[in-house]
């Protein structure tokens, strides 16, 4: 699933830049930066015009330099993870974790890295060690994603609870949560997250999409065929309930969070 099974693993953003008042009046934010964080930046600035490639270079150039810091490692990681290739981002950061193994950016990179790759049971467990170390919503949203996908649904719903006092009322995440509780047919927990995810205005079809799902996992198909959600065509509702009753048909949870995640992924 992607990070809402969803995005899920789009890179978490890094630390942003020092506003122009701290600048005036801190003369040591005005001192020049080292050759890798001049890198850095022009690599930012590349990127950001879509040429990923020249980006991505650059920011390998900037780790090998001899005043490199962990987090350039993190850069690269990140930005081969934008790319699509998770093979290359994890070898950037261990390079990151050789240098600072409580690096909790870098490891939370190599868990979703490893995720992306679809090593499940690896990513579950780097990003166990990450999210505590970040501590932020997105973190243990990551975290819960690799538990739900892993076949650990109740220590999913116990994460995204602590996702959720992070950023109370998250729509990925309550998506991520009531897909996991739908995994298990916990519809206590899943189904007023589903009705809410269907019904919220702010809800994108996304979101729309994987409530389907639930209801489909929960067995309650009719629900959503009675009230179909807006935006959503007849023709692909049928389809997510289609697909959610393959995977209910599964034998196990962990067999059904492996055919839920071919679904999503």
């Amino acid at each position: 699933m992607r990070t809402m099974f969803l995005p899920a693993l789009a890179v978490l953003a890094l630390a942003g830049c020092q506003t122009g008042n701290h600048s005036a009046t801190n003369p040591k934010a005005a001192a020049p930066a080292s050759p890798s964080e001049r890198l850095i930046k022009l690599a930012d600035d590349i990127e950001k015009r879509g040429e990923s490639g020249t980006a991505i270079a650059l920011y390998q150039k900037a780790a090998a330099l001899p005043d490199a810091r962990p987090s350039a490692y993190v850069k690269t990681g990140d930005a081969y993870m934008r790319a699509g290739y998770p093979a290359q981002a994890a070898k950037a950061y261990e390079a990151a974790l050789a240098k600072a193994p409580n690096n909790g950016e870098a490891m939370l990179g190599l868990g979703s890295a490893m995720m992306e790759s679809g090593d499940y049971n690896a990513g579950m467990r780097a990003l166990a060690q990450a999210a505590p170390l970040v501590n932020t919503s997105s973190s243990y949203n990551r975290l819960g994603v690799a538990q739900t996908l892993s076949g650990h649904t109740q220590e999913a719903q116990v994460t995204f609870g602590q996702a959720l006092k992070m950023a109370p009322g998250d729509l990925d995440i309550e998506t991520n949560m009531a897909l996991a509780a739908g995994l298990e047919g916990n519809a206590g927990v899943a189904l007023p997250l589903a009705q809410k995810l269907v019904s919220a205005s702010n809800a994108q079809l996304h979101h729309k999409r994987n409530a389907v799902i639930v209801y489909g996992l929960l067995g309650q198909g009719d629900q959503v065929r009675a009230a179909p959600p807006v935006g959503l065509p007849t023709q692909e509702i049928n389809k997510l309930l289609s697909q959610a009753q393959s995977i209910r048909a599964k034998g196990s949870t962990q067999a059904k969070a492996q055919a839920l995640g071919s679904v999503l992924g």
